[in-house]
């Protein structure tokens, strides 16, 4: 075994040829899928009448897209993503069985569809495990952007929205 073949998590398959997020995941019928809005950052915008220095926690779905490929791993492995917040808490979020079977070539692809309960601002790890192997991570940054309201002006002559003394 070569020193590369050292650093590989599964030397002789399964291999990992896609891992990202994305807003939408279209699947044709012909079996082919195409993936739309790739995400690596979030911008969250809160608009308010007064500015929020800490972030609300809120929702967002997104998609975990995964192509892996068989090699030469043959039969069923159980896939876990976990997510680790800023906080570095960390989480399952998805969980499945793969059966890997047929030619080297062929594989999964994985489409996890995430409902996100984000809380914190900051970067965000989604950890892909296979058989309890970490095989990659993928960075989600989330961005918190507070923004005031101010009040639009009254009618003129009405007092609201003038300075006084002037």
């Amino acid at each position: 075994m070569t020193q590369d073949e050292r650093n590989i998590a599964f030397p002789q398959g399964p291999f990992l040829s896609a891992a990202f997020l994305c807003e939408t995941v279209l699947r044709e019928a012909s079996g082919v899928t195409s993936a739309i809005r790739i995400v690596d950052r979030i911008n969250h915008g809160v608009i308010g009448p007064e500015l929020r220095t800490e972030m609300e926690p809120f929702e967002y779905r997104l998609f975990l897209y995964l192509a892996l490929k068989s090699g030469s791993a043959r039969g069923p492995m159980e896939l876990i993503i976990r997510m680790e917040d800023p906080s570095v808490t960390s989480k399952p979020i998805h969980t499945q069985t793969i059966n890997f079977e047929g030619d080297d070539e062929r594989g999964s692809n994985i489409i996890a569809e995430l409902r996100l309960q984000l809380s914190f601002q900051g970067l965000h790890w989604f950890d892909v495990f296979l058989d309890g192997v970490r095989i990659t991570r993928i960075p989600l940054r989330v961005v918190y952007l507070p923004q005031v309201r101010q009040a639009p002006p009254g009618p003129p002559g009405s007092g609201e929205g003038e300075s006084e003394g002037q």
